[in-house]
This record gives C-alpha cells, sequence and structure tokens, in this order.
C-alpha cells in the first residue's frame, strides 16, 4: 500500500524581528526543555513560565489554528506586536512551504511555494490550500480538513491528555471527532459522515416531535392514545351536531322563523346583560354597612364638656341634638331600603321578560328541532364551530405527530443500515486493525512490561449516542491520570509507527507536557521514542519537558537517549521563550 498523505516535516519556527530565538527541528526526537517553574508564585491572571507550551502556541499558530482560542491572542502588544510576522518553515513531500502569519491580519496568512508568495483573504482558503497540498488528488470524502489533522498531531495541552479521542480544551466541550481517527485507521469517512448526517436529521426531528407531542398530550397529562380516543369522541360530537342543523336548517318552519328565533336571541341577550348589572348594584347596596349608632350617653358627654365654651353661640339642648342625629340615621336606613326595593323590582321584571322569552324560543325551537340536540341557535352553532376548530387542530398536531415519527422511525432504520455498512467496512479491514492492535501490544510492552492491552473499533447501536463509533484502547491498570496520558502516547505512537497506518499519517507529532506520570513509565516511554530513530528515519517526535525531571535518570544512563543532542530548545527563568515576563490578557 502506498502512501495516501504527503509527509510534513518542520524545518524551523522563527520570527521576522527575533522576539523569540530560531527553533531548528530534526528528525526523530525533538527536546523542548525547560527549568521547573514554580506555581506558588502564580498569582491573578495567568502568569507565562519559561514558555515551553507558548513555544507550541507559536507552531500551532504557523499551522493555522484559530486565533482567538489561542493564547497568542493573550499576549501584550508591547511583549508581542501586532505585526510581527511568525514564520514557519516546513517540507510537505518534496516541497518547501514557508506560512507567514501575524495577529493583526491573523485571518490572511501568507505562504510561500516554490518562490511563489500567496496571500490568502480568508483563513479558511489558506487551510483548504494546505490540506490540497498535503492531501493531494484524495476526494474531500476521503479525507478530513487540515485543521481537524492538526488536531491529532498537535493536541492541546489543555484536553489533559484524558482520552485518545479528546484533542481539545475539555473547557470548550467541543464534541468528539473521528475523522482523522478513522481515516488514520483507513476506514471510509463517507459511511462516517452520511451516519453523522443521519444522526443530525434525527435530532431535528426529534426537536419537532417532542413539542408537538408536548402540545398534543397538554405537557404530559395525557398519553397519546388517549388524544386518538378523544379525537374519535370529538368526531362522533361534531357528526352527531352536523346531522342535527342539517336537520334544522332543512325543516320548512326554519325559514320562516330563523329571523325570528334570531330577534329573540338578541333580546334575551340584553335582558341577561341589564340583568347582571341590577343584581351587581343591588349586592353592592346590601354590602354596604349599617349607618353608624352612636350611643345618646356618649352624645350627652360630650355636648357637656364643649357646652361652657359655646360662647355665644345658640345653645341646643341636648334633646334636639339627638333628635337631629336620629333623624339622620333613619334617613340613611329610608335611601338605602328604597334603593334596594326598587332594583329588586326591576330585577323581577326582568326575570319575568327573560322567562316568557325562554319559553317563546323553546316552543319554536321544538317545533324545527325533533331531537333537541339544538337548545339554543347561536349556542348551538358557537358550539359547532368551536369544537369543529378545536377537532381540526387537534387532527393537524396528530397528523404532524404521526408523520414526524414516521420520518424518525424510517431515518432510524437508514441509521441502523449506514451503521451495518460502518461494520462491514471495519470487517473487511480486520487484518489492518489487527495490525494496529499488535502495534498498541508491542508499545504497551516496551512502556508497561506486559501486553496486557486491547484495542477496539465498532459501532454503537445505542439511539442516544451522538459519536456512532466507538474507538476505545485499555491499557494496563487504567483509568487513573497518569495512566490515562500514558494511553494517549501509546496511541499516538502507534498511529505514527504502524506499517499499515504510517502511510496516512504525515510523520509528525507534538506532546506538550503529556508526561504527567511517574518516573519508570516517563523513562520507558523515551526509550520507545529514542529506539524507533533505528527504525524509521522519516519522523519528527516533538516533545515539551521540565529538565529536572530527566536528570536523575539520565545521571543513572537509565535513559539510553543522549539528552543534550537532542534539544532543539531549553528556556529558563533567565532566558524565556519570549524573551520577557508577562502576564496574559
Amino acid at each position: 500500500m502506498g502512501k495516501e498523505i504527503k509527509r510534513i516535516r518542520i524545518n524551523k519556527l522563527s520570527s521576522e524581528n527575533d522576539v523569540f530565538d530560531e527553533i531548528v527541528f530534526r528528525d526523530g526526537v525533538n527536546l523542548i526543555l525547560g527549568e521547573k517553574y514554580d506555581d506558588s508564585i502564580v498569582q491573578g491572571r495567568k502568569t507565562n513560565g519559561v514558555g515551553k507550551s507558548m513555544c507550541i502556541e507559536f507552531l500551532n499558530f504557523g499551522f493555522l489554528c484559530d486565533y482567538d482560542k489561542s493564547r497568542i491572542a493573550r499576549i501584550p502588544d508591547n511583549v508581542l506586536s501586532d505585526e510581527e510576522d511568525i514564520i514557519l518553515d516546513l517540507t510537505i513531500g518534496n516541497e518547501n512551504v514557508i506560512i507567514k502569519r501575524n495577529r493583526k491580519y491573523q485571518e490572511r496568512p501568507i505562504i510561500i511555494r516554490a518562490g511563489k508568495e500567496v496571500q490568502f483573504n480568508k483563513l479558511s482558503d489558506a487551510k483548504d490550500y494546505l490540506k490540497e497540498l498535503v492531501f493531494g488528488e484524495l476526494s474531500s470524502k476521503e479525507i478530513p480538513s487540515f485543521r481537524n489533522l492538526m488536531s491529532i498531531l498537535i493536541r492541546d495541552e489543555r484536553s489533559g491528555f484524558s482520552d485518545i479521542l479528546k484533542c481539545h480544551d475539555l473547557s470548550k466541550r467541543i464534541p468528539d471527532d473521528l475523522t482523522v481517527h478513522l481515516y488514520i485507521l483507513g476506514i471510509s469517512l463517507d459511511g462516517y459522515k452520511r451516519v453523522l448526517n443521519t444522526i443530525k436529521e434525527i435530532d431535528k426531528i426529534n426537536a419537532v416531535l417532542n413539542k408537538t407531542k408536548s402540545e398534543l398530550t397538554n405537557n404530559g397529562d395525557k398519553k397519546v392514545a388517549d388524544v386518538k380516543a378523544e379525537l374519535n369522541a370529538l368526531d362522533a360530537e361534531l357528526s352527531q351536531l352536523e346531522e342535527a342543523m342539517d336537520a334544522f336548517k332543512s325543516n320548512d318552519a326554519f325559514s320562516s322563523m330563523e329571523e325570528e328565533l334570531g330577534g329573540i336571541e338578541n333580546m334575551l341577550d340584553q335582558l341577561r346583560r341589564r340583568q347582571r348589572v341590577l343584581k351587581s348594584e343591588y349586592d353592592k347596596i346590601k354590602s354596604l354597612p349599617q349607618p353608624e349608632q352612636v350611643d345618646d350617653e356618649e352624645i350627652a358627654l360630650v355636648y357637656n364638656q364643649f357646652k361652657e365654651n359655646l360662647g355665644s353661640a345658640v345653645v341646643k339642648s341636648l334633646n334636639d341634638v339627638v333628635g337631629f342625629k336620629n333623624k339622620v340615621e333613619e334617613f340613611q336606613r329610608v335611601l338605602m331600603n328604597q334603593k334596594a326595593r326598587e332594583l329588586e323590582i326591576h330585577i323581577a321584571e326582568i326575570s319575568e321578560q327573560i322567562r316568557l322569552l325562554d319559553e317563546q324560543y323553546a316552543e319554536k325551537i321544538r317545533i324545527i328541532d325533533k331531537k333537541g340536540v339544538l337548545k339554543n341557535l347561536k349556542t348551538g352553532f358557537r358550539i359547532y364551530e368551536n369544537k369543529k376548530e378545536s377537532s381540526a387542530h387537534m387532527k393537524f398536531l396528530f397528523e404532524q405527530y404521526e408523520k414526524y415519527d414516521k420520518q424518525k422511525r424510517q431515518l432510524s432504520i437508514r441509521k441502523q443500515q449506514e451503521l451495518l455498512d460502518i461494520d462491514a467496512d471495519i470487517e473487511a479491514l480486520s487484518d489492518e486493525l489487527k495490525s494496529f492492535t499488535i502495534t498498541i501490544s508491542d508499545i504497551h510492552e516496551a512502556v508497561m512490561g506486559n501486553r496486557e492491552c486491547s484495542f477496539e473499533i465498532k459501532s454503537k447501536q445505542s439511539g442516544r449516542s451522538k459519536n456512532p463509533i466507538n474507538v476505545n484502547i485499555r491499557i494496563y491498570d487504567d483509568g487513573s491520570h497518569s495512566v490515562d496520558r500514558t494511553k494517549v502516547f501509546i496511541y499516538d505512537m502507534a498511529l505514527m509507527f504502524n506499517e499499515l497506518t504510517r502511510n496516512r499519517h504525515p510523520l509528525f507529532l507534538v506532546h506538550d507536557n503529556i508526561f504527567d506520570v511517574d518516573q519508570d513509565t516517563l523513562v520507558q516511554c523515551l526509550n520507545y521514542a529514542y529506539k524507533q530513530e533505528e527504525h524509521y528515519p522519516d519522523f519528527q517526535y516533538i516533545l515539551t519537558l521540565n529538565r529536572d525531571k530527566i536528570e536523575n535518570e539520565e545521571r543513572k544512563k537509565l535513559i539510553h537517549m543522549d539528552v543534550d543532542s537532542h534539544e532543539v530548545a531549553f528556556f529558563t527563568k533567565g532566558s524565556k521563550f519570549l524573551k520577557k515576563s508577562y502576564q496574559e490578557n
């Protein structure tokens, strides 16, 4: 099997005005070392360490990562000018390619190829250009995007190296994307993309279906089957009403009585409205409090207190005052009682008129409505129209629900078939996947000292899963923080060094601070990577590491690699990557 993807070799990383020292990369293992940074002195905003991780951020910036997600966007202007060009020198296949990009025009990078300089107006165009250059003539259906490819080659340190599928900052909650993994493993991307589109369609249908079901069942107060029963009952009621109305209208007496019935209904409506108003007034009078009764002895007491101070005013006798009080109280009672009696008389008169008109109306209705369905002409038509409208809306919702439910079932069947097609692709690659599993076992033995590991890839049948394929690697005693990082190391190395997957791998890999593991595992991982230099002259493994983390093992010669000769950059507190101390914005 020939190589499907061109090799990407990183030659050097530099800047136009040397804001950092040029880093020249070599084939094999490339160590970016730093003296240990004291995390205890960090206060407030993020403070840069010596610059190992920032160096990788610049490398990723050159590979056209999204600027707003990069830490480079938070570097103060006095440390890195917006117009400072970051220069990434590459060899893609047999061609030299230089990428220039600065923060001011971060969406408009410059790519120099075969001496020809092209400035792109959009970042997406530059990515597409590199994609075509790296993948050659392969169809877009068969390959991942350029940045998708980079995501697995330069995993974000903020991914924590917790899972082989999670390459991005975990706080961003970016969905897992298996495109690159499947491509390198040789599994059809066309089938994977088809089933992803089907899952998206199912999600859309589910959203509409759930909304329709909620309205149809009154937010789950009843079942869909109950709604069907209600519709049947409503249809029966409408049928009965329609039959009665048709018989009503076809009655010989209907035409002559229609106007008279309408007139009676209007009169009844007016009288009932008047009756309600009068009853309301009557109830208000009855609810009023009775005039306050003032005790005669209390009046006498107050009268005698103020009598001496009346001066030359005419002084009435106590009996006159009490008499006047009683007259006022009596007058209040007479007025209220008189108004109440008047209202009672009016209400009684209106009630009698309503009763007589009701009898007239009922008599006329009995003549033309033998079955007694239409007790009231206007009300009957209103009930009919309301029920008809309610039935039509419920029928519409029910039909929509059945339509969406059918579409969902059809999409689910389509999804199952697409998953079966993926399973068939996986089965057809059983020999290749067996070879990949053996490579994982070989690396596991070199690092962990045993072959107690496994690799599995298969479709997920669960209807709730957003990711239709499960890619899983298990290693000895996995599940802990450090062992998960080792798992990612083993998987990434297997992709680059398996005899079949390396044909679809650009043959470079960057691990930024991956080795938060025990010392023995660190030593064995470094020894494995160094050993591959004997077997493969055409790869680059770029690793950031604190120098003090390996000094003891180096002295004991447990590390087989000559660390100094593999060092491409070394940063200290006095000699940082960007040559300055600063706080990120």
